[in-house]
């Protein structure tokens, strides 16, 4: 996939926990949190993947309070992961990206000062946000989620694919 692991991840990320209590005031994340409901059939094979590999995976979301596509998927990927409630399963958030209003055709989009490292780091390839990057076992990169599930899809369905791809 990418050489990308998550020990490049040098930033301070949040918990689900700390990330809910952080924006409780942001009624829509709370929203979207409270009202999404993950399809259960999705989730216990999950749980079931997870088990029967006994690997540990790790999600990072890549993000920005002002971003509408996080406000909607980083609560309902929390959700999920909560739904799984496994200790083999880290999901880590990283918040603060900013959009470099003036950045030429060839540049990064993300405001190199303004934002976190890994914005800009060319080893996270970030081109859209939310972007969730899956870690495996080893801390490599086995695939990304980006911005939204695919077309008729669901966080939960693009997330079992991926780990029945690459578990």
């Amino acid at each position: 996939m990418s050489e990308l692991r998550f020990e490049d991840l040098i930033s301070p990320t949040l918990s689900s926990d700390e990330y809910l209590k952080a924006y409780k005031d942001k009624s829509i994340i709370n929203k979207n949190f409270e009202d999404y409901i993950p399809e259960s059939e999705i989730i216990e094979k999950i749980k079931d993947l997870i088990e029967k590999k006994h690997k540990k995976i790790k999600i990072v979301a890549l993000g920005a309070d002002w971003c509408p596509d996080c406000s909607l998927n980083v609560p309902h990927m929390i959700k999920i992961v909560k739904a799984l409630d496994n200790d083999n399963l880290e999901f880590h958030i990283l918040y603060g990206i900013m959009v470099n209003a003036l950045h030429k055709p060839s540049e990064v989009i993300w405001h190199k000062k303004r934002s976190p490292p890994e914005a800009v780091d060319p080893k996270f390839n970030l081109k859209a946000i939310p972007t969730f990057y899956i870690f495996n076992s080893d801390g490599n990169l086995i695939s990304l989620i980006v911005e939204r599930p695919k077309h008729n899809s669901t966080l939960e369905k693009d997330f079992l694919e991926i780990l029945e791809k690459n578990l």
